[in-house]
C-alpha cells in the first residue's frame, strides 16, 4: 500500500511536470509565431526601403528638391479650383495632342501661368510626373527617358525683358530639348510674356517658336462669357457693380484675383484704374506715421532683391552690407536710420495677402504684374536707393536711359527712365558691377543697345584713370559657373558678339589681348565672325593677324 502512494505521488508530479511542458512549448511557439511576425515585417520594411533606394538612385531628383517640387504641386492644386475653363485652356490641351512643346504668350496679368499649371495638373491625372523646371538646366538634368513628364517653364527668358544671358543658356541645351520633344512620352509647356517672345534676340530658340498660343489673339482671348464666369468666380456677387467697359483690359483675370483681397475698395474704381487704387494705398501708407513707413522700407527692400526677397535676410545680426542698404532706405522715408530688421520683418508680414506672399522662405508679390508697378512706383520715388543697392537683374533690365519710339523697350509698361540727374550714379553702378567680375550681366544691360547710351558710358570711362581703364578692359567674368555659356566672358568678346565696335576700339586701346577666350574656348574672332560684325574682324586682325578663331579643350 505505501509503495503504492509512493508511486501515485510520483504519478502526480509527472503529470504536473508535463502539464508544465506543455505550458512552456505554448509560450516558446508564441514566442516563435512573434518572432516570425517580427522578421516578416522587417523583411518587408527593408524590402521596402529597399524599393525605394533603387527608386531613389534612378530619380535625377534629390529629397529636398523632390519635396520642394511636391509642395510647389500641391499649392498649384490648391488654386486650381479656382480655375475657370476657357477656349484657351481647351485649345491648349487640344494642341498638346499632336505637339511636344507648346509656347503660351501674353503680357504678364492675363493668365499664361494659370492655364500651364491647370494643363500640367491635368496630365498628372493622365500619369504624367510634373516638373517645374527652375533654372535652364533643370531640363536636361532632370529628364528621363521614356518617362512620362510634363517640363513646366514659367517665364522663360525675362519676366520683364529678354534676357540675353537666359537666351543664351537655353541655345546651349537646344540638342537635349530637341532630344526630348522627339520622346513622344514627354511634353514641355513654356509661358512667356509677349514682348520677350517678340524680340528678335529670342528667335534663336526655335523649339519654342514651333507651337505658340497667344492668349490675347483673336481667337484665343477671353470672350465676354468667360470673362463673366471668371468675375463671379473671384468676387461672386460684386460682379454687378464691375461694369462691362472694364472687361477690355488685357489682365482682367488678374484684377479678378487681386480684387478678392480689395474688399472694401469701390469695384468701379478699382477696375478702371487698379494701379492708381495701389498709387493711393502706398502713398497714404507713408503719410500714417512710422507704421506706414515701416511698411514702405519693407516693400522697398523687396524690391531691391527683384521679388525674392529670402526671410532669412530680415533675421539675425545686421551686417555692414544690411546696415548701409536700411539706412539709406529709411533716409528716403525719414525714419530712424537704426530701425531694425525685426520691425521691418513685422511690417512686411502685416501686408501677406495685399501687396506680398510668403513661400518656402522667400518674400514676393502677389503677382509679378504687381511688382512691376512697385519697381516703377519706388524708381520714381527713390530712385537713387534702387541704383545703388538693387538686384543687378533688377537695374539692368528695368531702367531705361531715354525712351524713343524705336526702342522696343520704351512702350513696356512700368519700365523705369534715368534721369539726367542720375545717370551718373547708374553709370557708377555699372562699373562698381563690373568691377566685381559680373561682366556677362553688365554687357547684357538692355542700354547697351543705345549707341548714344554707350557714347555716355565711354565718355565716363576715359574719365577714369589710365590703369583702371585698363584693368576694367581686361576684366573677366568670374561669377557665372563653369557650366554657364557665359563663365569666364569678357568684354571683349562680349562687345564683339553685339557688334559695338565703338566699344570695342576703347578695349583696343587699352591694351586688350584679341586672344581672350572664354572658359568653353569661344573667342571675340568667333563672335565677330559669327554674326557678321565685319568692321570687328578687321580690327582684331589688324591687332593680331594669327589671332585665334577658336581655343580647342585639349589647348584649355
Amino acid at each position: 500500500m505505501y509503495q503504492e502512494c509512493q508511486e501515485l505521488k510520483v504519478k502526480i508530479l509527472d503529470q504536473s511536470n508535463q502539464e508544465i511542458e506543455i505550458k512552456q512549448s505554448l509560450e516558446e511557439m508564441k514566442e516563435l509565431k512573434l518572432t516570425m511576425d517580427n522578421l516578416r515585417m522587417e523583411h518587408s520594411e527593408v524590402t521596402e526601403n529597399l524599393r525605394e533606394l533603387q527608386s531613389s538612385l534612378k530619380d535625377p531628383i534629390r529629397g529636398n528638391i523632390k519635396e520642394l517640387i511636391k509642395k510647389q504641386i500641391e499649392d498649384w492644386e490648391k488654386k486650381d479650383k479656382m480655375f475657370v475653363s476657357t477656349r484657351a485652356s481647351d485649345y491648349v490641351m487640344e494642341r498638346l495632342q499632336d505637339n511636344s512643346c507648346l509656347t503660351l504668350t501674353a503680357p504678364s496679368g492675363v493668365g499664361k501661368s494659370f492655364i500651364a499649371r491647370h494643363t500640367a495638373l491635368v496630365l498628372k491625372k493622365e500619369g504624367y510626373n510634373i516638373i517645374p523646371v527652375y533654372s535652364p538646366t533643370d531640363i536636361r538634368d532632370y529628364y528621363q527617358p521614356g518617362k512620362q513628364t510634363v517640363f513646366i517653364v514659367d517665364d522663360i527668358c525675362g519676366n520683364f525683358t529678354a534676357n540675353q544671358q537666359q537666351i543664351d543658356n537655353w541655345k546651349q541645351l537646344l540638342p537635349v530639348i530637341n532630344t526630348i520633344i522627339a520622346d513622344k512620352c514627354c511634353k514641355i509647356i513654356v509661358s512667356c510674356r509677349l514682348q520677350v517672345y517678340k524680340d528678335d534676340k529670342f528667335d534663336i530658340l526655335s523649339p519654342f517658336k514651333s507651337c505658340e498660343c497667344n492668349l490675347i489673339s483673336d481667337k484665343l482671348c477671353l470672350t465676354s462669357v468667360e470673362k463673366t464666369n471668371i468675375a463671379k468666380t473671384y468676387i461672386g456677387t460684386r460682379v454687378k457693380d464691375v461694369d462691362d467697359s472694364f472687361q477690355n483690359i488685357e489682365f482682367f483675370p488678374l484684377l479678378c484675383s487681386l480684387y478678392q483681397w480689395k474688399k472694401n475698395e469701390n469695384a468701379k474704381e478699382f477696375f478702371r484704374n487698379p494701379f492708381g487704387v495701389y498709387k493711393n494705398e502706398l502713398d497714404m501708407l507713408s503719410k500714417h506715421g512710422k507704421e506706414g513707413n515701416y511698411k514702405i522700407c519693407s516693400l522697398v527692400i523687396c524690391v531691391l532683391f527683384n521679388n525674392q526677397l529670402k526671410e532669412k535676410w530680415l533675421e539675425g545680426k545686421v551686417t555692414d552690407e544690411q546696415r548701409q542698404i536700411i539706412e539709406d532706405i529709411c533716409d528716403a522715408c525719414e525714419l530712424n536710420r537704426s530701425t531694425s530688421k525685426a520691425k521691418l520683418k513685422k511690417a512686411l508680414d502685416t501686408l501677406d495677402g495685399t501687396f506680398i506672399c510668403k513661400q518656402y522662405g522667400i518674400y514676393r508679390t502677389v503677382h509679378d504684374k504687381l511688382f512691376d508697378f512697385l519697381a516703377h512706383y519706388f524708381g520714381q520715388k527713390m530712385i537713387e536707393c534702387l541704383i545703388d543697392h538693387g538686384d543687378i537683374d533688377l537695374v539692368h533690365e528695368r531702367f531705361i536711359w531715354q525712351k524713343s519710339p524705336d526702342d522696343k523697350n520704351s512702350n513696356i509698361d512700368f519700365i523705369i527712365e534715368i534721369p539726367h540727374d542720375y545717370l551718373k550714379s547708374y553709370l557708377k553702378r555699372f562699373i562698381k558691377d563690373w568691377s566685381a567680375g559680373k561682366v556677362t550681366d553688365v554687357f547684357s544691360n538692355n542700354n547697351m543697345e543705345d549707341s548714344s547710351f554707350r557714347q555716355k558710358l565711354l565718355q565716363y570711362l576715359l574719365q577714369l584713370d589710365k590703369p583702371q581703364q585698363v584693368t576694367l578692359a581686361n576684366t573677366k567674368d568670374t561669377v557665372r559657373p563653369k557650366e554657364d555659356c557665359g563663365s569666364g566672358n569678357t568684354p571683349l568678346i562680349y562687345t564683339c558678339y553685339y557688334g559695338y565696335t565703338d566699344m570695342v576700339q576703347w578695349l583696343l586701346h587699352n591694351d586688350v589681348d584679341v586672344d581672350q577666350y572664354r572658359d568653353d574656348g569661344i573667342t571675340g574672332l568667333f563672335m565677330a565672325s559669327q554674326n557678321g560684325h565685319t568692321d570687328i574682324v578687321k580690327l582684331l586682325l589688324e591687332r593680331n593677324p594669327n589671332v585665334d578663331l577658336f581655343v580647342t579643350r585639349m589647348a584649355l
